[in-house]
């Protein structure tokens, strides 16, 4: 049994290498790791933190880690060509920090303000950059907001999970509720930022707004917003912030996850990806 799906393992790297040589923006040698690496997760994991990329990675549940690694390093979710080798990154939705890993995979000397609000993930997060003695990463166990405040969250029970959602949204989520501190991005932001990375769970409209309000948001060069489309299936406003990066000087693209067609009040993620004009 266990050749049969070495075998197995084996085809779908060899498939992988294949579409990475053909799509990838990454440098050859990385995609050469991700193959390696994607066939270590191929097998079960018995360690934790595990041994991937020439880092200890810890992690929350095996399902999430695969879902993040292939996220991440091979569909390059949060790829950008920097100016120079020492970017200023600001990560907004960090996670368990997968993401810090690869920025720091691309540009070594990168600086990067990392922000978690959950208390639980955020013990993750900073693990994998004190593990792998990372320099030059902030972390901020914060939410962001357009307020100096605090807001409830509720954690999914999923142990694969580490996402927390606003009380106002509460049915997507029904573990127990936390109550994190909130802050604006824009008091954060004092030079121009190479790469502003946001991906925070339906929060994005309120910041977004505050750093356009703060006249923060034209600082940036690019952006890599994860809007949560009908994240209240009863709002659509999707053309609210694209009016907001097109006022802000931005051009971009957009790509978003397949859903039967057509469908109706449907959630989906959609990745927009935003550049200086």
């Amino acid at each position: 049994m266990w050749i049969a799906d070495y075998l197995v393992n084996v085809a779908r790297s060899i498939i992988l290498q294949r579409r990475l040589r053909v799509s990838s923006p990454l440098p050859e040698s990385l995609q050469r790791k991700i193959i390696w690496a994607y066939r270590r997760l191929g097998r079960p994991i018995a360690n934790n933190p595990i041994d991937l990329l020439g880092y200890k990675i810890s992690f929350m549940g095996e399902e999430q880690l695969r879902f993040l690694f292939n996220e991440i390093f091979i569909e390059a979710s949060y790829f950008f060509q920097a100016s120079d080798g020492c970017p200023l990154i600001f990560d907004c939705g960090s996670n368990i920090g997968m993401s810090v890993l690869f920025f720091k995979r691309l540009y070594p000397n990168a600086r990067i303000v990392a922000f978690e609000p959950d208390p639980f993930t955020f013990k993750t997060l900073q693990r994998n950059v004190d593990q792998n003695h990372l320099s030059d990463v902030d972390l901020h166990q914060i939410a962001l907001s357009n307020r100096v405040a605090s807001v409830e969250f509720f954690r999914d029970v999923s142990p694969d999970s580490s996402s927390l959602v606003m009380s106002t949204l509460r049915q997507r989520h029904s573990g127990r509720g936390v109550i994190v501190p909130t802050r604006c991005l824009s008091e954060f932001i004092s030079a121009e930022i190479d790469l502003l990375k946001i991906d925070i769970e339906g929060a994005e409209d309120v910041v977004m707004g505050e750093l356009a309000s703060a006249g923060k948001l034209r600082q940036a060069r690019h952006l890599h917003l994860e809007y949560h489309h009908h994240i209240d299936a009863s709002v659509d406003k999707l053309s609210s912030m694209l009016r907001l990066i097109e006022e802000n000087g931005f051009g971009y693209q957009l790509q978003s996850n397949n859903k039967p067609w057509p469908s109706e009040a449907s959630f989906q993620d959609i990745s927009i990806y935003c550049y200086r004009k």
